[in-house]
């Protein structure tokens, strides 16, 4: 089946784009329509280019870490076709209607790419380009990209453990009808400001053309400094955040897990009652 330019153009809502960066909204949704166009009719699956843009990021992090004005810039610009194939393989999806139960791995593992690859590749390149420090120095920006992937990956791990347990909850506790993310849809809540925050200053935002202009400008040392700041102040946040919601939500989980027990306990009373 030959699927046209129109079908992937309509299959995306309008919800959907409202949701993402305006980086992506004004350039990389536009153009990952006739990128979509090769691969659907080739016969790529979603999952596949997922694997492909892991591929691509990792590459485009070896390029930006090697001491070359043209391999920094082929590395800064595989890490914006990176963002375009993260928005090819949702095309694929939507156009061919598929609820892949394996996609959001697939995804993820080409996601975090960006987390882990991509920071310490910007401290390389912050070590080989500054001209702020001496170069005996200059060793301090790899660490300071050693912290701020393992900030960066630490924090989403938190968050994602989170849910895990969360939802894990719920469903011990036979609410399965309300296992949502009702707070991402609230504009007042946190986590709906944190994930606009994000989502524009992070690897789907700002980053793609920073990282263009930190290239041409040799500033990567400015670069890496304030994403170093940014993850490790959001690493924090979430730790805190996450660790008092977790304890609120176990003193209410083992209140209603006690009263379900109660229920049952009084259950059993009545019909061993009525068979008295």
């Amino acid at each position: 089946m030959k699927y046209t330019y129109k079908q992937i153009k309509d299959s995306l809502t309008k919800k959907k784009n409202s949701r993402s960066s305006l980086w992506i909204q004004l350039w990389v949704r536009k153009f990952s329509f006739p990128i979509t166009y090769v691969f659907i009719n080739t016969g790529w699956s979603a999952n596949q280019v997922s694997v492909l843009s892991w591929i691509v990021i990792f590459i485009a992090a070896v390029c930006l870490s090697i001491n070359n004005f043209w391999w920094m810039l082929a590395g800064a610009l595989l890490t914006n076709f990176w963002l375009v194939l993260d928005c090819v393989d949702g095309n694929i999806a939507r156009v061919k209607k598929l609820n892949s139960f394996m996609g959001d791995y697939f995804d993820a593992v080409a996601g975090y790419g960006p987390f882990s690859f991509t920071t310490m590749a910007l401290g390389i390149a912050a070590y080989n380009t500054s001209t702020f420090l001496p170069e005996e120095y200059r060793c301090i920006f790899l660490i300071i990209g050693g912290v701020a992937a393992f900030s960066n990956l630490y924090m989403r791990l938190i968050h994602q453990k989170y849910l895990n347990c969360y939802f894990a909850a719920k469903k011990i506790l036979g609410e399965l009808d309300d296992i949502t993310l009702k707070d991402t849809e609230d504009k007042r809540s946190f986590a709906y400001i944190r994930e606009a925050i994000d989502k524009n200053l992070g690897v789907n935002g700002v980053f793609q053309p920073w990282i263009i202009i930190a290239v041409l400008t040799s500033s990567f040392d400015i670069m890496l400094c304030f994403y170093s700041l940014y993850y490790i102040v959001s690493f924090l946040a979430i730790s805190i955040l996450y660790s008092i919601k977790a304890s609120k939500y176990e003193i209410e989980a083992q209140e209603k897990r006690r009263m379900m027990d109660v229920n049952k306990n009084l259950q059993l009373l009545n019909s061993y009652g009525e068979e008295v």
